[in-house]
């Protein structure tokens, strides 16, 4: 039960107040910025399902190739954060710069030859989930347009990770606010017209994305770099590009990145399952995402703040930090998770008819969501664990957690479901639960059996090496 609720070893005589506070000022910004970026694709997402069943769906297999695209990136800056952390919390500003160049270097280099993939192969990417040749002419036109400002996610995504391993949400926070009012305004004005100006449809959805992220791109490097930024002043007298501190990079980055992106990759596989009890299904499980993105908006803080404390208080070799955040955290878990069921028992179904105005894909949704009730809790643990794990040194265990639940349960059991089987799409449901159940505790077995809410106390202690010292 110690395990299971936190470690509660009287809070380790830390000042219970002072570590909640550190939590809050990285959780509720985090929380608030995920928070906007969710709402701004509802509402998106409540735009796009003002259009036809063809044209929703083509939007869903499309952004599909775009969330493995930003899952990948999104994860390399996640992984990126603990180098990060380590030097800020040594008090080491240029060694953060250095390696947040070095990320850049290689991120960017990934993104270019990636994008330039999408662009040629539209069709045969999105031919992996459908054969129909409305959803695939509708979700090609749509991807053409919206690949040209993808590579720029890369520099997105470690602007953020750097200022939340340094603690600081809130700059994060206001970078999405600000693309995500650009979101909310210019999609409905080019997907569905205002006045004068003719609705886009999908080219709307993709021209109005592409803003957003070249604005948040510049706004966050203006930030980092202009007067008064975070790296203003901070000079560099080694060279730029310093081989030890890319194979740092790598080794925390690149398993993140896999194992970020494996929801997003097997999603490919689960759409093309699904897309087999008809479009109508479809439709409906992508605007369901959209409404549970409440409970994702909720937990997504958590890997930020477990990442970021645990990382900063390695690198201080503060083991009253280390094990008191643990704790809060786990605490901080019980209370969400239990708001989020709340909403999906009590108020999904309200949020289901602002995305839509078709009740039958109302009905199909709404019992999706009631199920994703008993999946809040271990998906939210596991994000504290992971953060953990990974901060403790071991990269890949996580990465190796998802491919047994994600690929082991989640595409295994659905092919069986949905194709072998041909059982109704609730057994789907009832999968991702058991999905979420596996990766928790497993990351839990590896968080008792390796001892990490001691591993600052083992003895001699000996951060792992990070180079530029």
């Amino acid at each position: 039960m110690t395990f299971f609720l936190g470690y509660m070893e009287g809070g380790n005589k830390m000042d219970t107040k002072k570590i909640d506070a550190k939590i809050r000022h990285i959780l509720i910004p985090a929380i608030l910025e995920n928070a906007f970026l969710i709402l701004s694709d509802m509402i998106l997402t409540g735009y796009i399902g003002r259009l036809t069943i063809s044209e929703i769906s083509a939007y869903g297999i499309s952004t599909r190739i775009y969330g493995i695209y930003f899952s990948i990136l999104k994860g390399f800056g996640i992984g990126a954060m603990v180098v990060f952390a380590r030097a800020f919390g040594s008090k080491n500003k240029e060694k953060g710069l250095l390696y947040y160049k070095q990320a850049l270097i290689i991120s960017i280099f990934v993104a270019v030859i990636a994008a330039v993939g999408i662009w040629l192969f539209p069709n045969e990417l999105l031919s992996t989930m459908s054969t129909d040749s409305r959803l695939l002419t509708y979700g090609a036109s749509f991807l053409k347009v919206h690949v040209l400002a993808y590579p720029l996610l890369a520099i997105i995504h470690l602007n953020s990770a750097v200022f939340q391993a340094d603690g600081n949400t809130k700059t994060p926070l206001y970078i999405a606010t600000i693309g995500n009012g650009i979101s909310v305004v210019l999609g409905y004005i080019l997907i569905l017209g205002f006045g004068p100006v003719k609705g886009l449809g999908l080219y709307g959805a993709a021209i109005t994305n592409n803003v957003r992220i070249i604005v948040m791109m510049l706004v966050g490097l203006y930030l980092l770099f202009a007067k008064n930024g975070m790296f203003d002043r901070v000079k560099i007298e080694k060279p730029i590009f310093n081989m030890d501190m890319v194979k740092d990079v790598l080794k925390f980055g690149v398993p993140t990145a896999i194992g970020n992106s494996f929801w997003n990759f097997a999603s490919v596989f689960l759409s093309t399952f699904i897309l087999t009890y008809g479009e109508k299904f479809y439709a409906a499980y992508q605007i369901g995402l959209q409404a549970e993105g409440f409970c994702d908006m909720m937990a997504s803080g958590f890997l930020t703040a477990s990442m970021a404390l645990a990382s900063q208080a390695i690198g201080a070799n503060d083991e009253k930090m280390y094990k008191s955040a643990y704790q809060r955290l786990s605490f901080y878990c019980l209370i969400i998770s239990g708001i989020n069921m709340i909403f999906l028992l009590l108020f999904s179904k309200q949020v289901l008819y602002l995305l839509t105005d078709k009740e039958e894909l109302v009905a199909i949704a709404h019992v999706y969501l009631l199920l994703m009730v008993f999946s809040q809790f271990p998906e939210m643990k596991s994000k504290v664990l992971y953060g953990y794990i990974r901060s403790a040194g071991s990269s890949t265990l996580p990465t190796v957690i998802d491919t047994i639940g994600i690929w082991g349960v989640r595409v295994f059991l659905c092919y069986l479901v949905s194709t072998v089987l041909k059982m109704d799409i609730v057994w789907i449901w009832w999968i991702i639960n058991a999905d979420q159940w596996v990766r928790y505790l497993l990351s839990l077995l590896v968080f008792v059996v390796k001892n990490l809410i001691n591993y600052l106390s083992v003895s001699p202690y000996k951060v792992a090496r990070c180079s530029g010292r």
